[in-house]
């Protein structure tokens, strides 16, 4: 299991100019946010952090690693990361820092666990609706994930949210009646992909769902990156 200590240190030059230079160095330019605290700039190993993201969770709490004293040991969550639009390469890292004793809401991913009775049995078709619930808790109770144990699903049930065992200490953010997963009749399934929407727009038509949505952030740019 990997230790998930991330080291940073702090760093006085946030712009473009000296983010380029600790690219240059091997480093990635980041910022260390919380709420009612000021941010602080910080430079972080790229080795390390790739090692540590590939085999994180989005939910993976990191331990801060500095010779600062108002960084060093804090817990902190990866908000964001902006990578180059070519290369995919990291240009910049957004670290949420947390107090072991203030609430964190935030994605937790979902894992089927065991064969579904409706499946192995009954030869229906498992379909997994939601991959990720929101959740609220402490820092030392954020789950890595939530599993979903299937088996007592039978052909034609669900598990919704509220069936979900979060764990001590950990409440649900999400709607408790979302179905996560349920087991349909191979057929019924079958069907349903087949046939063609009913509320599909005519060509050219924009749906209201989409023309309210706000416009996508263009992709960071190579050297342009830094904060």
């Amino acid at each position: 299991m990997a230790d998930f200590t991330l080291s940073v240190q702090e760093r006085s030059d946030s712009g473009s100019r000296a983010c380029r230079a600790l690219r240059r160095r091997g480093e990635v330019p980041g910022v260390i946010y919380h709420r009612g605290e000021e941010s602080v700039a910080v430079a972080l190993g790229l080795k390390e952090f790739t090692y540590l993201a590939k085999q994180a969770k989005p939910s993976q709490v990191f331990t801060l690693k500095s010779e600062s004293p108002r960084i060093n040991g804090r817990p902190a969550l990866v908000r964001q990361i902006a990578r180059d639009s070519v290369k995919g390469e990291v240009l910049h890292v957004d670290l949420q820092a947390m107090r072991e004793d203030e609430e964190v809401s935030l994605a937790v991913p979902v894992r089927i666990v065991g064969e579904a009775p409706g499946v192995k049995i009954d030869k229906g078709i498992l379909s997994l609706l939601v991959h990720e619930v929101t959740v609220s808790c402490l820092p030392k109770s954020i789950p890595a994930e939530v599993l979903v144990d299937v088996t007592q699903l039978g052909l034609g049930q669900s598990i919704h949210a509220r069936d979900l065992a979060l764990g001590e200490g950990v409440k649900l953010g999400d709607d408790p009646e979302e179905t996560i997963v349920t087991v349909v009749a191979a057929g019924a399934a079958e069907a349903a992909a087949e046939a063609p929407s009913a509320a599909a727009p005519a060509k050219g038509a924009a749906t209201a769902k989409s023309a309210a949505a706000p416009a996508k952030a263009a992709p960071a740019k190579s050297g342009k990156g830094g904060k």
